[in-house]
């Protein structure tokens, strides 16, 4: 007891199945959310697992673990973790929940409701790559009903509540900092935060591969906003493709964002093409007034960035030679 609150530590063994739990948020999963007083089951198509299989056609041995677990994982992309729905609606106990690390979770929740899934569903989504240092991190839990406002709400119901508040307190215990948002919010959110930045570092990356400029020179001579562009573009770039396009294409309101970034771009066009100075600061200090006081923080942030990026862009190799990460250290967000 600490605080006089109970803990929602389980006084005996809590089974738990993570498919997908090779991959990189498999592996952050099992070390931040899971302890050595858990029965852990892994399962996924390579790496060292329990099981070494296609978790969308799973096994009898595999089937058997979900059967007696208290929690399953979905650590895997979204089209993936729905197309598991069906077997664990069949396999697993009732009163078992199933949790979702994808990076857009309404269509995992519909699809659960489409199919009178019986098991609760929840969904934890941390806003950063899995391969950084946790703590001081933003990570999103997900349940039906959670306030709009992110301070949480009647959550997942009953059934899930424990598992809800056991996974609070493990992502306290490290130093993260929780925010509780309802399928549709979080998907909006989501829009906002990675379809929306995703699509505009695309947008850069696809007019400076088409230039007909010598990169080296370019990079050579690149101020740092360039450079910084350059930098989320080759993260992308390092990444399996399948986690972007997944951003993209699953978000329902991704769509819209992408619309609206190249009506942004059209109007700056204008502006610009019009003559239009007036127009041009108004537009900034309209914008400026959006983003209030993280207009100051974010400059704070960007200075701290920019320090970091001194002399020439060097790196080994020419350019549009691969660097590839090392299997298993690409991020994500």
């Amino acid at each position: 007891m600490a605080g006089g609150r109970v803990s929602a530590e389980p006084d005996g063994p809590r089974r738990v199945v993570v498919l997908g739990a090779a991959g990189v948020v498999g592996r952050w999963y099992r070390e931040r959310l899971l302890r050595a007083t858990d029965e852990v089951t892994t399962a996924d198509l390579d790496g060292d697992v329990d099981h070494r299989e296609d978790v969308r056609a799973p096994g009898p041995a595999l089937r058997e673990a979900v059967a007696a677990a208290g929690a399953v994982v979905l650590a895997l992309p979204e089209e993936a973790a729905a197309d598991c729905l069906p077997w664990l609606a069949a396999s697993a106990a009732r009163n078992a929940v199933v949790v979702t690390t994808c990076s857009v979770q309404r269509p995992v929740f519909e699809r659960a409701a489409a199919e009178a899934v019986p098991q609760q569903i929840l969904g934890v989504n941390p806003m950063f790559s899995p391969v950084l240092p946790s703590e001081g991190r933003p990570v999103v839990l997900v349940a039906p009903d959670a306030d709009a406002d992110g301070d949480g709400g009647t959550g997942a119901g009953v059934r899930a509540e424990a598992e809800l508040t056991l996974l609070r307190e493990r992502l306290a215990e490290g130093g993260m900092v929780v925010t509780e948002l309802a399928p549709d919010a979080h998907d909006s959110a989501m829009s906002y935060l990675q379809a929306l930045p995703h699509a505009a570092v695309l947008g850069f990356l696809g007019a400076l591969a088409g230039s007909p400029l010598d990169l080296g020179t370019l990079m050579r001579i690149a101020p740092p906003p360039a450079r910084t562009l350059v930098a989320l573009a080759s993260r992308i770039l390092a990444a399996p493709p399948e986690i972007y396009w997944d951003i993209q294409r699953a978000n329902a309101e991704g769509g819209a964002r992408r619309g609206e970034l190249a009506e942004a771009l059209a109007r700056l066009d204008a502006t610009v093409t019009g003559g239009d100075a007036e127009a041009f600061r108004a537009d900034l200090a309209t914008a400026a007034r959006r983003l209030g006081t993280y207009a100051q923080t974010g400059a704070e942030e960007c200075q701290a960035v920019f320090a970091r990026l001194q002399g020439p862009s060097e790196r080994p190799g020419q350019p549009g030679e691969s660097h590839p990460e090392k299997p298993g250290e690409r991020g994500e967000k």
